[in-house]
């Protein structure tokens, strides 16, 4: 199933999930983000329903949001109708600049809690470059590749083998309550995002984990060179 079609599948439930949670970006790690960011055009990447998207244009950006789910960029949609804050959203797949790019330069780039979601990383962290303006910002969060798992749900990694262990997988036993179990995750090593970060040509500038008793999330404040 591609990753498209395996949110399309859960976008009632998430929508109800996540419901009126704050960003990690904005809420746990606001000093990763420019401030001011009035005036500045910015790309949400996997915006999904638009979370993301909202508190950034609430801030004063213009923003454009891109993710694969039609159903997902749907709701966006939908929830820009009942309070319009200018932001624009296209299902799209962000590696294919030719379907919704227009060619201006974006300030900045935020993605929120999906780089673990994304199959093509090193595709996509090659637009988020080549869309931004030089110097231009790159603030994301995710599921700290170093999660060893707690009794709300498993480890980044398949727990039979082990941090090392690549690729999507998905399995039974994770919180039942959670997305993982209902569509699955990309494990990386915390090298592996950092070399794709410096092949892309993304200066890592500033990273920020949230307090907590094991490494649960993480945020990375990077700069186009």
């Amino acid at each position: 199933m591609n990753p498209a079609a395996r949110y399309d599948e859960v976008a009632d439930w998430y929508d109800q999930w996540v419901g009126g949670a704050s960003a990690v970006i904005c809420e746990q790690a606001p000093d990763l983000l420019p401030n001011p960011l009035a005036g500045q055009r910015v790309l949400d990447v996997a915006c999904g329903q638009g979370r993301l998207s909202r508190e950034l244009a609430r801030r004063g950006a213009t923003v454009l949001g891109v993710d694969l789910s039609r159903r997902l960029i749907a709701k966006a949609r939908a929830a820009e109708q009942a309070e319009p804050l200018g932001i624009h959203y296209t299902a799209a797949d962000v590696t294919r600049l030719d379907r919704w790019w227009d060619g201006v330069p974006f300030d900045g780039v935020a993605c929120e809690m999906a780089l673990m979601d994304i199959e093509d990383l090193d595709g996509t962290l090659a637009a988020v470059s080549r869309v931004g303006r030089p110097g231009a910002w790159f603030v994301a969060s995710l599921l700290h590749p170093c999660f060893p798992g707690t009794e709300n749900g498993l480890s980044s990694w398949p727990p039979e083998r082990g941090y090392g262990a690549e690729g999507w997988w998905t399995s039974p036993a994770h919180n039942p309550d959670g997305a993982r179990i209902r569509v699955g995750s990309y494990h990386r090593t915390l090298s592996t995002y950092l070399n794709a970060l410096a092949k892309a040509g993304l200066r890592l500038e500033r990273a920020f984990e949230p307090p907590a008793p094991v490494p649960t999330l993480l945020a990375l404040a990077c700069r186009r060179a």
